[in-house]
C-alpha cells in the first residue's frame, strides 16, 4: 500500500489526549478521501454521533488506525487488513501510543484488538470482553465493536451508545482528568444550521462552514464560550466543521438540497416543506440572545462572496494564531483543530 494516502495527521486529535481510539483502517469512502480519521462515510458518521451522545469532545481525544492506509481488494473495495499489513504498521501504532500516552485505549473492532498484541500481549476477545475495563500496557484497555453498519448485527446502536458512556464513566473514575469531556453542548449543530436556513433560502456549502465558524467565534467573544462541541479544523480554504458533512447535514435537515455550481462549489438551498412537517426551530427553543448573535453574524457576513468570507475568517484571531505558527516555524498546519 505504498502509494496510498496515510491517514495520520493533525486532525487525529489532541497530542495530550487521555483517550485514544484505534480503528481498523481508513475507509475508501471515508478517511481515505477526507484525510480525517473516521469521517466522511457511514462508520465515521456513526462514530461522531456516538461521541456526541456521550459528551466526548473530538478535540480532546486522539483517533488513529491499526493500519494507516486503506486496504483494498481486487475490485477496489475496502478489505480487512492482513496480518502482514497489521504487523508492518505496528511500530507506528506503538510510537503513537508512547507519544500521546493516553490513560485509556479503546479498540474499535477485532482487527485493532488483535493489532495491539504486537505491542503488548493480551488474551482478550471482542465477543467476551466488549465494554470491559482491562489493564494493558500500563493503561486501561476497553474493547468495543466497530461503529460500521456490519457491526450493528452483533452490537446494536443502542448498546454502542452505552459502550461510549462506559468510556466516560471509566475516565471519571480515574479522577485525574484535566479536560472536561462530559459537559453536554449548549446547542446541537443542526439547530444553528436550521435557524440559518430559516433566515436564508440558499447559500454555498463553503459559506455555511465559514458562517458557522464566525458564529462560534462571536459566541466566544460575547458569551465567553462556544455554542457547540463541534470539531472545527483548519483546512486550505479556512475553517471546516466535521459536523457539517453534506450527508449528515441532509439527514438531519431533509429540506436541504444541494446543486454543484462547479467542481469545488456547492449550492445549498431549501425546498418547500409539507404543512405538517415541523422544523427543528419549531420543536426546540433557542435562547433569544443566541438568535440575536446569529442574526448579527448573518447581517454582517451573510451576503459576502466566498472570497470575501475567506478573507474575513483568516483575519480572526484563532486563524491568525495558526498562520503565525505556520510562518514562524515553516509548518503546514492543515487539519489542525482550531482553538478559540
Amino acid at each position: 500500500m505504498c502509494d496510498s494516502l496515510r491517514v495520520l495527521n493533525r486532525s487525529s486529535g489532541s497530542l495530550k489526549a487521555e483517550i485514544m481510539f484505534i480503528g481498523e483502517a481508513p475507509g475508501r469512502l471515508g478517511a481515505d478521501g477526507t484525510g480525517i480519521p473516521f469521517h466522511g462515510d457511514k462508520s465515521g458518521h456513526n462514530f461522531e454521533e456516538l461521541l456526541s451522545f456521550s459528551g466526548l469532545n473530538r478535540a480532546d481525544i486522539f483517533v488513529t488506525n491499526a493500519v494507516l492506509c486503506n486496504p483494498k481488494d481486487e475490485s477496489g473495495n475496502n478489505a480487512t487488513p492482513t496480518q502482514e499489513e497489521i504487523s508492518n504498521c505496528s511500530s507506528f501504532l506503538l510510537r503513537q501510543i508512547q507519544f500521546v500516552n493516553p490513560k485509556i485505549v479503546v479498540t474499535l473492532g477485532a482487527s485493532p484488538l488483535s493489532a495491539i498484541k504486537y505491542i503488548s500481549l493480551h488474551n482478550l476477545t471482542l465477543k467476551e470482553h466488549v465494554r470491559t475495563s482491562n489493564q494493558w500496557y500500563n493503561r486501561i484497555l476497553i474493547p468495543l465493536y466497530h461503529p460500521g453498519q456490519r457491526a450493528m448485527i452483533s452490537r446494536s446502536f443502542a448498546n454502542q451508545r452505552s459502550d461510549y458512556q462506559f468510556i466516560v464513566d471509566q475516565l471519571k473514575q480515574i479522577g485525574r482528568n484535566k479536560i472536561k469531556p462530559f459537559s453536554k453542548p449548549q446547542l446541537d449543530v443542526s439547530l444553528i444550521i436550521d435557524y440559518i436556513f430559516n433566515k436564508k433560502s440558499s447559500l454555498t456549502y463553503f459559506a455555511l462552514h465559514k458562517l458557522f465558524y464566525l458564529i462560534e467565534y462571536k459566541s466566544v467573544q460575547k458569551f465567553g464560550n462556544r455554542l457547540t462541541n463541534s470539531y472545527i479544523i483548519r483546512q486550505k480554504d479556512g475553517p471546516y466543521c466535521t459536523e457539517l458533512h453534506l450527508f449528515k447535514l441532509q439527514k438531519v435537515l431533509p429540506y436541504i438540497r444541494s446543486k454543484s455550481l462547479s467542481k469545488s462549489n456547492i449550492l445549498l438551498f431549501k425546498i418547500s416543506q409539507d404543512l405538517f412537517d415541523l422544523r427543528l426551530i419549531d420543536q426546540y427553543e433557542i435562547e433569544d440572545a443566541v438568535k440575536e448573535l446569529i442574526d448579527e453574524v448573518l447581517e454582517e457576513h451573510g451576503g459576502k462572496s466566498n472570497a470575501a468570507l475567506k478573507r474575513t475568517v483568516y483575519f480572526t484571531r484563532p486563524m491568525r494564531n495558526i498562520l503565525a505558527l505556520e510562518n514562524e516555524h515553516k509548518l503546514n498546519l492543515y487539519n489542525t483543530a482550531i482553538k478559540f
